[in-house]
């Protein structure tokens, strides 16, 4: 077969240095060499696939065996030894292919020709492609011979992994790393060659085919021979795509947009899309992961490089994808396709492998493991920084108050004893005093309250012994220990219908449903709350830090409700462990006497910027007790001794 009748690739390899595109360190140091009559006798090519290893070594060859003035780095092309050295038929450059010539046996031969003279030319080249499959019994008989070869001949080995070279071998070679050409590169060579060849070519086909090639020129030339075998001399895009089945730059874009919004019905309609047309669903995956790389570099440096150029049918339309999507929805991207690329090659459906993926960029909540975990708290807390704090949980409002029934006051709801229902409680405790008690008048006015007609049936219901020091009769003091009494008389109903403070009565901490009492309760827990932060100091000091800035908000059947600031949801969930919640009640009836079920809430914006009462105001109807007085109460109630 002649010359005329082989590859675009075979017919268009550089003939001289001048027509290497890319490859510069490699280039000058080469032409230097061949200048200053300094050609080393080995050199090691390392580089991948169709970067110019080969050809680079062909170059060289030809440099040094010109009929017209060699060794000169303008070799003429046209005599018999270029001839013979491009079509791979000249007798003074040996070609071996390692892969199949990796035995003892055929180096020994080699080394039996190499002792002879050039036969033609000035010098003899032998080039080993693959030189890495050499098996280590051969490179060791190999070794003499290359350190100490014979006049005017030079080795060049090529390879793709430098690694499995011997380091014997590799530091007798002067090595060469060749570099991937760029896009731009590739296009400029696809260009050369169709305007040589005379082929019509859009420049979006260009841009297919070099980034099809994946750095490669000799995958670029054979795409383009190809194609030219498939279309004629007119290659377009279309044509592109279908051969190759890439995706479009439409729905690339299409895909990223999906994910970015979060829409699944729009990823699998973009798949299925892209199955209708024929595409290839791993060269599809392939292709948007180009593609979101493109979108990663232009997001992080601003701008689209100008190696994009080539790639991109429309950079502004880059520009703005980049600046839409958040750079950790593009890595998690990224990450997702090459697990499924990694799982079709295992054996997986391309098209379910690169649907599940997209699915699991587009929503978090469908992927199980913990990287999806985090990724819902990045949506949340994305969410929250563009709509702001979350909802809190509202505080339940209180019934409208009723008259009270002729009822003793309902333990505590913390206290395990069962209770009776109201018929049963109502009998088992002495009667009202008068009948009238049932039905309050609202002209009577406040009086004293009397002392129950009939003794106590239970320890709860058994009045404080009196002291020296004891309370006045109508009330007991804050925070001493719940009693349960029997109905009041008539004198001790307000306008109401309601005990409380106000009508002489003492404050029930945890008492029935929400009232006007339940209000002053309330008022009475947020004066002892302070004495209730102090005792906690001084058994667990940290756990008191953690209720800075929180304060009683509710008291009511459901217990005493502590209010956290919206800023301290990380204070909220320590207090709710456990052991803290039991240090609180602890602390609580310590100062009290009787314990407290607690609950815990988030306030929003405007509870938290209200400030709550002072704690030297007298509640309406109420009177105020200074310290002092206070903590006699608690030593003649409790039969207690102050310690200093």
């Amino acid at each position: 077969m002649s010359t005329e009748s082989t590859s675009l690739y075979r017919r268009h390899r550089p003939g001289s240095f001048d027509e290497v595109v890319g490859q510069t360190h490699v280039v000058r140091t080469l032409r230097n060499a061949v200048e200053q009559d300094k050609v080393h006798h080995a050199y090691l090519f390392v580089g991948s696939r169709g970067t110019g290893k080969t050809s680079m070594a062909k170059i060289l060859a030809r440099s040094l065996n010109c009929e017209r003035g060699g060794p000169t780095v303008t070799p003429c092309g046209e005599c018999q030894s270029c001839v013979t050295i491009a079509a791979g038929t000249s007798i003074d450059v040996i070609e071996m292919d390692a892969a199949s010539n990796r035995s003892v046996d055929d180096v020994r031969d080699l080394r039996e020709r190499v002792a002879y003279a050039p036969a033609g030319g000035h010098w003899k080249v032998y080039i080993l492609d693959e030189a890495h499959m050499l098996t280590k019994e051969a490179w060791n008989a190999f070794l003499k011979t290359l350190e100490e070869p014979p006049p005017r001949t030079v080795f060049v080995l090529a390879t793709t992994e430098s690694h499995k070279v011997m380091a014997t071998i590799a530091d007798r070679c002067q090595r060469f790393d060749f570099q991937r050409p760029s896009l731009e590169q590739i296009s400029e060579v696809l260009n050369r060659v169709a305007a040589q060849e005379s082929i019509t070519i859009d420049d979006g086909a260009v841009a297919m085919i070099a980034r099809s090639a994946q750095g490669s020129f000799r995958d670029a030339l054979g795409t383009l021979d190809q194609l030219v075998a498939f279309g004629g001399q007119a290659v377009g895009l279309d044509e592109v795509l279908e051969m190759l089945g890439a995706a479009d730059a439409d729905l690339l874009f299409e895909a990223v947009d999906a994910v970015a919004a979060s829409d699944p019905k729009a990823v699998l309609l973009g798949v299925e899309k892209m199955a209708r047309s024929g595409r290839d669903p791993s060269q599809f995956a392939r292709d948007l992961l180009a593609h979101l790389r493109h979108l990663l570099v232009t997001q992080t440096i601003g701008e689209v490089p100008s190696t994009f150029v080539v790639t991109a049918t429309d950079t502004e339309r880059i520009k703005q994808q980049a600046s839409a999507v958040g750079a950790a929805a593009l890595v998690r991207t990224i990450d997702e396709l090459a697990g499924a690329l990694t799982a079709v090659r295992e054996g997986d459906d391309a098209r379910m492998a690169v649907e599940i993926a997209l699915l699991k960029a587009a929503r978090p909540d469908l992927d199980p493991t913990t990287e999806g975990l985090l990724r819902r708290i990045e949506k949340l807390e994305r969410q929250l920084a563009d709509g702001g704090p979350p909802p809190t949980p509202v505080l339940p409002s209180p019934p409208p108050s009723r008259p009270p029934e002729p009822t003793p006051s309902t333990p505590h709801p913390s206290r395990p004893e069962p209770q009776a229902s109201a018929p049963e409680a109502a009998t088992s405790e002495p009667p009202a005093p008068a009948p009238e008690a049932a039905a309050p008048t609202p002209e009577l006015q406040p009086q004293a309250p009397e002392p129950p007609a009939a003794q106590p049936t239970s320890a709860e219901a058994e009045p404080p012994q009196p002291g020296a020091d004891s309370p006045p009769a109508g009330g007991a003091p804050v925070g001493a220990p719940h009693r349960a009494q029997a109905a009041p008389p008539p004198s001790t109903v307000g306008e109401t219908g309601a005990t409380g403070p106000a009508a002489g009565n003492p404050p029930s901490f945890g008492g029935s449903s929400p009232s006007p009492a339940a209000a002053q309760d309330l008022e009475q827990v947020t004066r002892i709350w302070p004495s209730v932060l102090d005792k906690l100091a001084e058994k667990a000091p940290a756990l008191a830090a953690t209720f800075d800035g929180a304060r009683p908000v509710a008291f009511d059947d459901e217990g005493l409700a502590i209010g956290f600031a919206p800023d301290q949801p990380f204070n909220k969930r320590k207090a709710e462990s456990p052991d803290r919640r039991q240090a609180l009640i602890e602390a609580f009836e310590a100062v009290t006497g009787e314990g407290v079920s607690p609950r815990y809430v988030m306030l929003d914006e405007e509870a938290a910027a209200a400030a709550p009462p002072p704690p030297d105001t007298p509640a309406p109807g109420s009177e105020q007790i200074d310290e002092d007085e206070l903590l006699e109460r608690l030593k003649s109630e409790f039969d207690a001794e102050e310690v200093s």
